[in-house]
């Protein structure tokens, strides 16, 4: 009992430290991704909860198993989140929103869980819940690997590859399990209903995901973002542009997105704002500089480069003489 005691306390934190680095990063970017990602790691945790409490207390196990057989609310509520964020994260990946299509799967698969309860108790009738859900967990790996197909950044691509993998052999590695337990291990008589809730399988799913996260928030992450030292540079004269001109913090943010040839839709989607918001931040922009176009931008800026330089140059010479 203290070994699982133990791996519930070391899965928790593995959940949280990732979720962690997402709400992090989403503060720091306010890129929709990284929020989904941290309402997706919030359910893993939900779940290790009800799980930890259903092996150590048996009152509350027993009440859960029981309400399981007739209404799986708890655990219908996690898969029903899981699918939604999982779906929607792949989504981002892709570059996309989520289509009618999806939200049609993600209803018939509300419905497929809300309905099997209500068949006569039985190993079959718990083991075809928890299909539905390995069949959807399938159709993500279909997903991902539809999305390698696209014309996507390679960090994209990478990722959509090896989460098409994990949800293929997951998807196949959770049914089997599953079939061994519920109709081996687990009791659905009339007197008596012990169900083993914890699928390793699915633990090792979720601690792969996290490494998964935690491969792109120390290393991809990171080496995307350095900057060569001319980068470097021409990100503070961006923000000394700015400065001269009287710009907001986030009218600063829209015209470095600007200045990278980005469209609205874009910048939208980077910044988590809104289209109409994104179009009144160019407009004031525009304003600001005297432009009525954002092709204007470009010249503006490379003569305030080229004056600053020169100032730059004049005042190394008085410094020498």
């Amino acid at each position: 009992m203290i070994a699982i005691f133990v791996y519930n306390i070391l899965l928790i934190i593995l959940y949280s430290i990732t979720m962690a680095f997402a709400i992090n990063s989403y503060l720091k970017e306010k890129n929709k991704v990284f929020l989904l990602i941290s309402f997706y790691l919030a359910f893993f945790i939900f779940d290790n909860i009800i799980i930890y409490m259903t092996e150590f207390i048996n009152s509350f196990a027993q009440s859960y198993d029981q309400a399981f057989m007739s209404a799986p609310a708890v655990k219908t509520i996690i898969f029903m989140g899981n699918a939604f964020f999982s779906a929607s994260i792949i989504a981002e990946l892709r570059k996309e929103k989520l289509k009618p299509f999806h939200y049609g799967l993600l209803i018939a698969l509300a419905v497929w869980m809300v309905s099997i309860p209500l068949l006569e108790n039985s190993a079959f009738k718990v083991w075809l819940y928890y299909l539905g859900n390995q069949i959807f967990l399938l159709y993500l790996g279909f997903y991902c690997w539809r999305g390698t197909k696209k014309e996507l950044p390679d960090l994209n691509k990478g990722y959509l590859k090896k989460l098409a993998i994990i949800n293929f052999l997951f998807s196949i590695l959770i049914v089997l399990e599953d079939s061994f337990v519920i109709f081996n291990v687990d009791q659905y008589s009339s007197l008596t209903t012990k169900i083993y809730n914890r699928s390793i399988s699915e633990d090792i799913f979720s601690i792969t995901v996290c490494l998964l996260l935690f491969h792109f928030f120390l290393k991809e992450r990171q080496i995307s973002e350095e900057e060569s030292p001319e980068e470097q540079e021409e990100s503070i004269m961006i923000q000394r542009f700015c400065h001269a001109h009287q710009f907001t913090q986030r009218e600063t943010e829209v015209f470095e997105l600007l200045m990278f040839h980005r469209t609205n839709q874009e910048i939208a989607d980077q910044l988590f704002l809104s289209l109409g918001t994104v179009k009144t931040h160019v407009h004031n922009i525009f304003i600001k500089l005297d432009i009525k176009k954002r092709t204007q931008i470009f010249p503006l800026f490379e003569d305030y480069q080229a004056s600053s330089s020169e100032k730059m140059t004049l005042k190394k010479s008085n410094d020498f003489s």
